[in-house]
């Protein structure tokens, strides 16, 4: 007999407590949404600068081939194989630069000199 009146008082107290859990997850559900929406806010920002920068890079490219051929009078074959030598370097540089940080990644807890224990 004594089982019977506790289970409705388990039952209460398990309810209370995923009605506890619930308004918890809902508020929870609510911060996330504000900050995700924060976070779009930013993404949309971002890709409008990033598509003035494209322009503006492109018409400072057009610039600098205008001024190389016309008051320079350098040949457009000339001014195309520059072009394309500063191209491999960037690239270079690049795939450079990554591998530097990828090897700064893999060796995170590298211990200096200093820090050695003496045998």
């Amino acid at each position: 007999m004594a089982t019977k009146k506790s289970d409705p008082e388990d039952l209460k107290a398990i309810r209370k407590e995923i009605l506890a859990d619930q308004r918890e997850l809902r508020q929870d559900f609510i911060y996330l949404k504000k900050h995700l929406d924060k976070i779009w806010e930013h993404v949309s920002v971002t890709n409008q600068r990033l598509q003035d920068i494209e322009t503006q890079l492109n018409l400072l490219s057009r610039l600098v081939a205008t001024l190389a051929v016309e008051k320079l009078g350098m040949k457009t074959f000339h001014l195309v194989r520059l072009i394309r030598r500063i191209e491999k370097e960037a690239i270079a540089a690049d795939q450079i630069k990554n591998l530097e940080d990828l090897y700064k990644l893999e060796h995170p807890g590298k211990k200096k000199k200093g820090n050695e224990p003496k045998d």
